[in-house]
């Protein structure tokens, strides 16, 4: 830890953590590096920090007990809806063998809580759950002068039960507070005034009507104009008088991308220690395409999505002296104390971030574009001050998914078999495209190019892309040799998981007894994606333009099920949210501006869009568990890519369907 954090938190420990119910040891200084010889310092309450080992680092974990045995956990991870407060609070009380209401687990206070590093990527499971297991077993060895050795999966009480959500009462009867909640004696409501196009600087306004509004103050910070009044309703009429010019940044137009991201591709290198290698070689691919008895090459195109969180971003930034606290919901706290630090120029130390269980995220909440706004509007304004964005301030002032322009060019021998397979993916980006197949030959590589419009995560980052492509030029390669679907695809895999998930759902689906054509067709995609097990087989009705997805039944196997109801809501719902991105969903840009600004023009699923759906686990108490929040949604688009093929004979390549 550096000094001055250090010194940030022995100075404000101990009002933060309530001495008065809390004994409060430092051990920033003593502590040892082995969780084994932490120190263990017993009395009627108090507050220990454990260290262990996690990915090669130390990395603490903190804990605080109460005279009367309660306990408060602290972690750097969120809850954006996703379930992760529930999954880490039975963490914790499993290994420290109490009941889960015994638990006060505290998330995303950058002065409390250690960095677990962003909310993304579906680490929480495979990653923050054994750490925090190992702290609480520490904790739990200390106090009963027992052993530390974690609870086996046979023994579990706590997980690996299908616990309900911690904060259920408070989530339907409406107590429990949100983002967009956030108030207090003395705040303003910022109003900010924004440019009509993606990129631009402002050269001038007129703030002379906007001034005589009552109660309204203009603020401006280079490009950052704003209106801040006492309510925001003042706020947003002052603002909406002022009359600003600015001068806009050209955005190539957008039938051009495919055109752009191949002008100005980066050739991948390899990179074997990368979480997602840009690029994987193995044999020789052009041998063996020169030698394959058929050969194919395809093209796909997925345009940029937006996140559509139910809950749009809010912060509200107070500064005391020159320190800033920030209260908002973000997926990456630490990430987003380092760009408001950045932004303001000051030190870390002086910026404190809470943040708040969000309604939802999608990999959309990760920067703190909200948040350094706040900020930089309060320290003007000499107040607290409250940003929060509107619907069509989500849209444009955000980023979106990559476009990703993807090629496949691959070979069979005569036995109908792949030999060789060159895989491209042009600017979208790395993530999921290690192929769940054996292929001999292959080079698969990702191509950075420029893009002239922010990008950014999404949920599963490029699996999506990388699966929607691989997944149907597997698809058309069955269908181009005559084969069954299923039976080219399981030729291919010989990994013994993913054949059980892709046989139990090809049962349960009947397939090969629903009949296609005319209108009506079945499909089915798989994947082994963040070592996730998975399948969806899909069945669709098409009618001119319009496609309905009629049932879905899918299987996962993530390993370990820690909480069984909530890993099949999480796996369902990435599956609802991605047939939005297969049927509707794209963001449109003209030559300056993003022309997707309201939900009145992009459509999302509703209720009624909802097939039938039947989703089961694989539950594998031996193998530790893997993420589940990003990979089910690779499956969908592929699914029903395929479904339209069987009922149609049209093959599309393009997203949305």
């Amino acid at each position: 830890m550096a000094d001055d954090l250090r010194r940030a938190y022995k100075q404000r420990f101990e009002e933060e953590l309530e001495p008065e119910r809390y004994e409060i040891f430092d051990l920033l200084d003593t502590l040892p590096p082995d969780r084994r010889d932490f120190l263990k310092v017993l009395g009627g309450g108090l507050f220990l920090l454990v260290t262990v080992r996690a990915q090669g680092q130390d990395v603490p974990v903190r804990v605080q007990v109460a005279e009367n045995g309660t306990y408060r956990a602290f972690t750097g991870k969120m809850d954006m809806g996703q379930g992760a407060r529930t999954l880490l609070t039975q963490a914790f009380a499993e290994e420290l063998r109490v009941p889960l209401d015994r638990v006060d687990l505290v998330m995303g206070d950058t002065l409390l809580c250690p960095d677990d590093g962003g909310t993304w990527s579906s680490l929480t499971s495979p990653q923050t759950v054994p750490v925090i297991r190992q702290a609480a077993a520490a904790v739990r060895a200390a106090r009963l002068g027992g052993s530390d050795v974690l609870t086996s999966a046979s023994d579990w009480q706590t997980l690996g039960t299908s616990t309900h959500n911690v904060n259920s009462r408070a989530i339907v009867t409406g107590a429990k507070t949100y983002p967009t909640d956030l108030r207090g004696p003395g705040v303003l409501h910022a109003a900010i005034v924004r440019s009509p196009h993606h990129r631009a600087s402002l050269v001038s306004f007129d703030a002379s009507a906007a001034e005589k509004v009552a109660g309204a103050s203009v603020l401006r910070d280079v490009d950052l104009l704003a209106v801040v009044a006492t309510d925001a309703g003042t706020a947003r009429r002052a603002a909406a008088q002022i009359r600003a010019e600015w001068k806009s940044e050209p955005v190539t137009p957008q039938d051009a991308w495919p055109q752009l991201f191949k002008k100005t591709a980066v050739a991948p290198v390899e990179q074997p220690r990368a979480r997602y290698p840009p690029l994987l070689v193995r044999g020789d691919v052009d041998a063996g395409l020169a030698s394959a008895a058929r050969r194919k090459s395809s093209t796909y195109w997925l345009p940029p999505i937006a996140h559509v969180p139910l809950e749009p971003r809010a912060a509200l930034a107070e500064w005391k002296g020159n320190e800033v606290t920030i209260r908002c919901g973000v997926q990456a706290p630490f990430l987003v104390r380092q760009e408001v630090a950045k932004a303001l120029n000051v030190p870390e130390a002086q910026v404190r971030i809470v943040a708040l269980d969000s309604g939802g995220a999608f990999g959309g909440k990760q920067r703190g574009e909200c948040e350094v706004e706040a900020a930089r509007l309060s320290r003007l304004a000499g107040a607290p001050v409250r940003v929060a964005w509107t619907r069509e301030e989500e849209f444009t002032c955000s980023y979106t998914r990559p476009a990703g322009l993807l090629e496949i060019e691959s070979g069979v021998d005569a036995a109908g078999r792949l030999t060789a397979m060159r895989f491209a993916n042009y600017n979208s980006g790395a993530a999921g495209i290690t192929p769940p197949y054996e292929v001999p030959n292959h080079w698969i590589g990702f191509y950075r190019a420029q893009a002239d419009v922010r990008q950014g995560s999404y949920r599963s980052l490029a699996a999506v892309a990388n699966a929607f492509a691989r997944e149907s030029h597997m698809d058309e390669w069955a269908a181009d040799l005559q084969l069954d679907p299923v039976e080219f695809r399981l030729r291919h895999v010989t990994d013994a998981r993913l054949r059980e998930v892709i046989e139990r759902t090809a049962t349960r689906f009947g397939w090969g007894k629903t009949s296609a054509g005319r209108g009506r067709g079945v499909g089915l995609s798989c994947n082994l994606e963040k070592d996730a097990r998975l399948a969806l087989f899909v069945e669709v009705e098409v009618a001119g333009s319009d496609v309905r997805v009629v049932r879905m039944v899918a299987t996962g196997d993530f390993g370990a099920a820690l909480n069984p109801d909530n890993l099949r809501n999480q796996m369902t719902g990435a599956l609802i949210q991605g047939i939005g991105g297969a049927l509707w969903e794209r963001v449109t840009f003209d030559g300056t501006s993003q022309q997707t600004r309201r939900l009145t023009g992009y459509r999302v699923p509703r209720f009624s869009d909802l097939p039938d759906m039947d989703v089961q686990l694989i539950d594998r108490r031996d193998v530790a568990p893997a993420g589940a929040g990003e990979s089910p949604i690779t499956l969908t688009a592929p699914a029903i890519a395929s479904a339209i093929f069987a009922a149609t004979g049209q093959r599309r390549r393009t997203l949305p369907l």
